[in-house]
């Protein structure tokens, strides 16, 4: 293992040294993209008002940096990208044809969602319908049974439901875990959140940009959700499990099936990303993605900064101790303890 990681870090040195940047870049003219990119966050993206951020200021600090270097493509890139992550937005990206600038959301996943803590405490193989895991779970002394599902990804299809509410039907409760989801699509958030709806209901609201400047922006425009024509859970007890990498359209999920009256969400206060994304081009051909719609609920409080869980819970972090276990998982078999008027067996 050691052979292999200083063989690694001595191929990257070579590339270092060595490595061979084009002479003549797409568009060498650093100051024209700078002001193509500066401008459209300017004029685009929706949460500078919100979030404090100084952007002439930006510009002033950025631009004088720009014009006392030496660039090329990729030095260049690595200086948009800075100035981009001073949005603090996962949903800001520079996509050039070599490289994809991002923002980390958590410093450590681990304290949120830990696979091998979670693995320790749920045995067997999952089954897997579309993007959701599941299976039926029952404790050591079979005082308690519910049912599992971990959906990793909104941009995989939910699943079949109906099948999977079925073989739950004589669970406690439902586990819902959606740690580590960083988002996908809407239509499946809210797909998923019609299964917890008895009735329609409204969500929250959407304001979009409507001109370049920094208060141009639409009315609020509601969002409703109706229950699923053919899967209620709308009586069982769901627990749903979050934290920091829980992000975008999941984000978005957490906020609307909280108006469920069966939901109670545990973990960590989840990573935001309410603002959906839209794309432009910059006069080199890179891409930047960035907020441009504003996610509100239904009492008008902005959803961008994340959702805080009714009971919060973290984990310990993996690195600082590998064995720990899923105390956000363990909360949540406790509530069932408590839903039956049993007292949970601690080790």
């Amino acid at each position: 293992m050691k052979r292999l990681r200083l063989l690694l870090i001595a191929l990257n040195l070579v590339w270092i040294a060595g490595g061979c940047i084009p002479d003549e870049p797409v568009n060498s003219n650093y100051t024209d993209n700078f002001e193509a990119l500066w401008k459209i966050i300017d004029e685009r993206y929706c949460f500078l008002e919100e979030k404090g951020i100084n952007w002439d200021q930006v510009h002033t600090h950025y631009s004088a940096r720009l014009q006392k270097g030496q660039w090329n493509d990729i030095t260049f890139f690595r200086l948009m990208e800075e100035m981009l992550n001073e949005l603090k937005d996962g949903h800001v990206n520079l996509y050039s044809n070599f490289d994809i600038s991002v923002y980390p959301i958590t410093p450590d996943p681990t304290t949120g969602l830990n696979i091998y803590a979670r693995q320790r405490h749920l045995s067997g193989q999952l089954m897997l319908s579309g993007g959701m895991r599941y299976g039926l779970y029952s404790t050591e002394n079979k005082e308690v049974t519910f049912g599992y599902m971990a959906y990793g990804s909104f941009s995989n299809s939910v699943g079949n439901i109906l099948f999977i509410s079925k073989l739950f039907e004589n669970a406690d409760a439902i586990i819902l875990d959606i740690r580590g989801n960083g988002g996908g699509s809407v239509e499946n958030a809210d797909k998923l959140a019609s299964f917890f709806l008895k009735e329609k209901t409204l969500v929250g609201y959407t304001v979009y940009k409507t001109g370049p400047g920094r208060r141009d922006f639409s009315a609020p425009k509601a969002n409703y959700i109706s229950p699923h024509s053919s899967v209620n859970i709308t009586e069982k007890p769901v627990f749903v499990l979050q934290d920091r990498s829980t992000y975008s359209a999941a984000n978005d999920f957490l906020y609307k099936v909280s108006y469920a009256d069966n939901i109670t969400r545990i973990g960590e206060m989840s990573g935001g990303g309410a603002g959906m994304p839209a794309s432009a081009e910059l006069p080199n051909g890179w891409k930047i993605r960035y907020s441009a719609v504003k996610s509100y609920d239904r009492d008008m409080n902005l959803l961008e900064g994340g959702i805080v869980p009714h009971i919060e819970v973290h984990n310990e972090s993996y690195y600082e101790n590998p064995a720990a276990s899923d105390q956000i998982l363990i909360t949540a078999v406790k509530k069932i303890y408590e839903l039956k008027g049993l007292t949970f067996p601690e080790e």
